[in-house]
């Protein structure tokens, strides 16, 4: 049986400024600044084959195309982001290049029918900060509030919502306990620092834009992973404690309640950083948000670790499970839960009482491999429209139940820069296959399927 969404569902997608761009392109003929991406990939030993940003997929030149291809998709909403390494110079002053460049990019969306959903951080930290300290210093949390003040003053005509973060425990526990991402540093202590101060400036972000004007549309975005324990066991049953704690609460509770939650608090101890009731207020601005992002990819299956900081073993699979090319579990039965289904259910119905009025699905994709021939017109990814089916199944299913769900992006539009993994074959997540030389655009299967979903806000067997 086919399902069938409100016409007023918002089917689009998604894509971050660095990813595409082409940060060669914009340091070239904007003289913007180095990205911590850059320096990163260079000499991490991180990053595949020690791959920087580059060419991205070629967007600083491309644009006109890519809003002509985004018009023929039939997409009418689109999330991209706003860089802070080419809104600023070092010494904050404007550039008008960049700002230029924005202008004209929203300004064809917009005329093509296209709204612009943009992110205000989306992991595009200048090098120049790193050096300083990140996101571990004031600095860098004041750096950015000038960043968002300039791209509403000089942009806001062409905006229909603001993002202000893109997943925080991405930039900060990937990026500083981890060392999976820029700046590679492996320190649970300035993780939980550096997550203080994303919140903290998130907030201050809020402020600083409503006061401009009381109607702008703000969210955020955070990433999301439901996690079950693997068996019935006490100990089991406390590590998904932990690890709901890790992925979800330690960032949604301050966000919505105001209050770092207890137990990962005393789990956390003495690493925990220093801060004020007044920077808890300011960080709870959930109950004012316009709406709440979700980006989601995959659950989490998770068993006791006495041994472990976090007191848990995750992503913990089942064989024959089904699963992505970067090898990450896709929780749909029967091997798994509806992961996309649950986390939806917990967030809203965790923090409905604390002021969540509705949100979007602001990613969801699929990484696959898909090589094109060279000659086909449509690239072949039906492990892809599977996933995107799957999920988007379960967005219906919680529609149904009373969940406040208004729109999906999909992530994402087109092959990309896919952080440390680099340009990777087997990192693809677009529905847009991009060839590396040429930087033509393709087609894929699931590129025509979408299009039959935005067309028909029907979602077919």
């Amino acid at each position: 049986m086919s399902l069938k969404f409100p016409k007023s569902f918002k089917f689009g997608v998604a894509d971050a400024d660095l990813q595409v761009v082409g940060e060669g392109f914009t340091r070239k003929f904007e003289d913007s600044e180095v990205s911590s991406w850059d320096y990163f990939a260079k000499h991490s030993g991180v990053v595949y084959q020690n791959q920087p940003p580059g060419a991205g997929s070629d967007r600083y030149n491309k644009w006109p195309e890519d809003v002509e291809l985004m018009k023929k998709m039939g997409v009418k909403h689109y999330r991209t982001s706003v860089s802070m390494c080419r809104t600023l110079k070092k010494d904050s002053t404007i550039n008008e290049k960049a700002i230029a460049w924005y202008k004209n990019f929203f300004q064809a969306l917009n005329q093509a029918g296209i709204k612009v959903y943009i992110t205000l951080y989306h992991w595009e930290l200048p090098h120049h900060l790193a050096k300083e300290g990140g996101w571990k210093v004031r600095k860098t949390v004041d750096y950015f509030v000038r960043h968002a003040e300039i791209t509403h003053k000089y942009l806001d005509p062409y905006i229909e919502e603001y993002f202000i973060l893109n997943e925080p425990w991405c930039s900060s526990i990937l990026g500083y306990y981890y060392g999976a991402n820029a700046p590679g540093e492996r320190n649970l202590k300035n993780a939980l620092l550096v997550a203080h101060n994303l919140l903290l400036a998130q907030g201050l972000v809020y402020k600083k834009l409503i006061a401009k004007n009381p109607k702008l549309k703000i969210g955020t975005v955070f990433n999301t992973e439901p996690s079950y324990a693997d068996t019935e066991d006490e100990k089991d049953i406390l590590a998904a404690k932990y690890a709901d704690g890790f992925f979800n609460r330690w960032f949604m509770d301050p966000l919505f309640i105001g209050e770092y939650p207890e137990d990962m608090l005393k789990l956390y101890g003495e690493n925990v950083p220093k801060f004020t009731k007044e920077e808890m207020g300011i960080i709870k601005i959930g109950d004012k948000l316009h709406t709440f992002g979700v980006n989601y990819y995959r659950g989490n299956t998770v068993r006791y670790d006495a041994k472990s900081d976090l007191k848990f073993a995750g992503y913990i699979t089942k064989k024959g499970c089904l699963r992505n090319d970067l090898d990450w579990d896709i929780y749909v039965p029967p091997f798994f839960q509806e992961g996309l289904y649950d986390v939806l259910s917990q967030i809203y119905y965790s923090y409905k009482q604390f002021g969540l009025k509705k949100m979007y699905i602001t990613e969801n994709g699929m990484a696959q491999n898909t090589p094109w021939d060279g000659k086909s017109s449509v690239v072949n990814d039906d492990r892809r429209v599977y996933y995107l089916r799957e999920h988007i199944r379960q967005i219906h299913k919680a529609l149904t139940r009373g969940i406040p769900i208004e729109g999906y992006f999909e992530w994402t539009l087109m092959d990309n820069y896919e952080w440390a993994r680099g340009y990777v074959p087997k990192g693809c997540f677009g529905i847009i296959h991009v060839d590396r030389k040429t930087m033509k655009r393709v087609w894929k299967k699931s590129a025509h399927w979408y299009k039959q979903l935005v067309d028909t806000h029907i979602l077919p067997e």
